[in-house]
């Protein structure tokens, strides 16, 4: 399910469990405008992604889930990807979902 939820800026965001960017399809991610970043969990390498590139290698249907659990890590070559997406029209770090890159190191 996605939520709007208006910060105290006054700017309305999109929020997403888990569970729910897991379920996203390269449609809906599309639909919405979002910007799809990997982040290794173990290295930290963040990887953006062009989102019309995984539509055209992977098609509209996969999930996000599905290709996070395809990602390799260019860097380390572990497959312990989390998935960031980041809203359009929304400044710095509350634009990403569910935390910004970097965010937890």
């Amino acid at each position: 399910m996605v939520a709007v939820d208006a910060d105290p800026s006054g700017e309305l965001r999109l929020v997403f469990g888990q569970e729910d960017r897991d379920r996203h399809t390269l449609r809906r991610v599309l639909e919405l405008g979002l910007t799809v970043a990997f982040e290794c969990r173990s290295c930290r390498k963040i990887s953006q992604m062009v989102v019309l590139d995984l539509v055209e290698r992977y098609g509209m249907t996969t999930t996000l889930g599905e290709l996070r659990s395809k990602a390799v890590c260019s860097r380390c070559g572990k497959r312990v990807a989390d998935v960031l997406t980041r809203q359009p029209g929304v400044r710095g770090d509350r634009a990403w979902h569910p935390r910004p890159p970097g965010a937890s190191r």
